[in-house]
């Protein structure tokens, strides 16, 4: 069964937690018994692994994007949660089906797509659950990290065909002395908040694990990325409210749980 097998779904307590593809998988046989290994990523896998042609658009919509740059790679399900306006969009040479998407999406109202755990591909905000963490709740490791390394403090973008240029910064890093400046060169037909969303994107990015926040519970699938924890009590002096970027559940003859990666940005 396993040879013909290209997508594969985890259902835990009748509850999907992951879709994805099936990137390889090993069969080993020994003393302990027989053991089956997959290996996946998620349906992102499809959308990234296909190179779109170089190409210009004046006014594209969703739809059109949705219709020429994802349907076609085995995608279906798509929830739209925000309304993204016609734009003028380039496709450079080698980009990935994804970053096509990604980039009108960005450009075009501020959000980045994601999967869900069922394998919908989401458009646009969407609410998770909420939970509370506090003194009483079973926590067995908390961390905090704050990287300096990598943050932007100011983009310059440029437009060479047309010598225009623009400077985005991150003024709260660049108040208290941070220090790292890149140049990005735009295409000719690139229009000025085009330019302008290039270089937030691009302080976003590396903002993204500015501060890191992980949380290991001993429990599995405690959470999902798009749920948000309301943080309070922290040993490590931490309060607020969180949002989950990644998780990662671990099980083996010792124990099992969740680590639990936050952001102070949604994601």
């Amino acid at each position: 069964m396993l040879t013909n097998a290209v997508r594969f779904k985890a259902v835990y307590e009748g509850v999907t937690v992951f879709c994805g593809v099936v990137d390889d998988f090993e069969v080993s046989a020994s003393d302990n018994g027989c053991i089956v290994t997959v290996n996946g990523r998620g349906l992102a896998a499809l959308l990234l692994d296909n190179e779109a042609e170089a190409a210009q658009y004046y006014s594209a919509s969703l739809d059109m994007i949705l219709e020429k740059y994802v349907y076609p790679y085995g995608i279906k399900d798509v929830m739209k949660n925000v309304s993204v306006p016609q734009q003028a969009l380039v496709v450079e040479s080698g980009s990935s089906m994804w970053r096509v998407l990604e980039d009108f999406v960005w450009f075009g109202c501020g959000v980045r797509p994601r999967f869900l755990k069922d394998g919908m591909l989401l458009i646009g905000p969407e609410k998770g659950k909420s939970f509370s963490v506090d003194g009483n709740t079973a926590i067995t490791k908390q961390v905090l990290k704050r990287k300096r390394y990598g943050v932007i403090s100011e983009v310059l973008v440029k437009n060479k065909a047309l010598g225009s240029c623009q400077t985005v910064k991150n003024t709260e890093f660049a108040d208290i002395g941070g220090r790292c400046r890149r140049v990005v060169n735009v295409p000719r037909k690139t229009r000025y908040d085009a330019m302008r969303s290039t270089g937030e994107y691009q302080i976003a990015q590396s903002k993204a694990e500015e501060l890191i926040i992980a949380l290991t519970v001993p429990s599995i699938f405690a959470v999902f990325p798009g749920d948000t924890i309301e943080l309070s009590n922290s040993p490590l002096g931490l309060s607020g409210k969180f949002f989950v970027s990644r998780t990662t559940c671990f099980a083996d003859g010792c124990s099992a749980g969740t680590e639990i990666i936050l952001s102070s940005a949604e994601v």
